[in-house]
């Protein structure tokens, strides 16, 4: 039971520094020299960058597909994924609800979602609790 426990502490506490390192364009680990790079609270602009990394994390992940937190992403298979092109409001509403749960994100300004032929993608802007905004695709 104690060994148990300590690998849930373990895997909850890569979680959360994983949400800290620096992520690329292709969502791969960014690297400085031969060092994992992470986002530094110093920088200005870290709320901003964790606000919008977190974003794109939430949205690239099934709900489900954590194995540290269940309820993490978005149920794309589920509830979205599927629906007819009027319904498009109804996603919207889903996806903006799992992004304002995400403890970087103030506001969620605005979401376009994109549909073409079989294939669905969108933008994102919010607002991070600095106040800054940014935004992203998915």
């Amino acid at each position: 039971m104690h060994r148990k426990r300590l690998h849930v502490y373990r895997a909850v506490y890569f979680f959360v520094c994983m949400n800290e390192l620096r992520l690329d364009s292709n969502h791969d680990i960014t690297l400085s020299g031969t060092r994992i790079s992470r986002i530094l609270t110093s920088d200005p602009d870290a709320a901003r960058k964790e606000a919008e990394q977190q974003c794109l994390c939430l949205l690239r992940c099934e709900e489900g597909e954590s194995f540290v937190d269940y309820t993490h992403g978005v149920p794309w298979f589920k509830r979205i994924l599927g629906l007819p092109a009027q319904y498009l409001d109804v996603a919207t509403a889903i996806i903006r609800q799992k992004l304002s749960q995400l403890p970087t994100v103030k506001k969620v300004v605005k979401i376009t979602l994109e549909v073409n032929g079989r294939n669905m993608g969108g933008k994102f802007k919010v607002q991070a609790n600095d106040g800054s905004v940014t935004t992203g695709e998915f």
